[in-house]
């Protein structure tokens, strides 16, 4: 498992990273939030995803998620929002839905 606290892909992020990150958070919008949610490449929309900083990555995992569920409380998502769940986004494992 790797948990380095740089982005080791290549793809040289600084903050979070799709590949790198310890935690992914699914954002679960409502009907009717499309304006929300984010346009694909094949003109699809799809919620948004948000990823553990990767400072982060040596933490424990309750607590990385505690702090993430904590910002999200404070987004423009939280009021819209169905559900939040949250996966390791190395083995791609369920972890917890708020």
């Amino acid at each position: 498992m790797k948990e380095n606290v740089k982005c080791s892909c290549g793809a040289g992020n600084k903050i979070t990273c799709p590949n790198c990150s310890k935690i992914k958070m699914v954002i679960m919008l409502k009907n009717g939030n499309t304006e929300l949610k984010f346009k694909t490449t094949n003109n699809r929309y799809a919620n948004p995803v948000w990823y553990s900083p990767l400072s982060k990555n040596r933490k424990p995992t309750q607590l990385i998620i505690d702090s993430m569920y904590k910002r999200f409380e404070k987004s423009i998502y939280k009021t819209v929002a169905n559900k939040v769940i949250f996966y390791n986004n190395f083995t791609k494992d369920f972890i917890i839905s708020k």
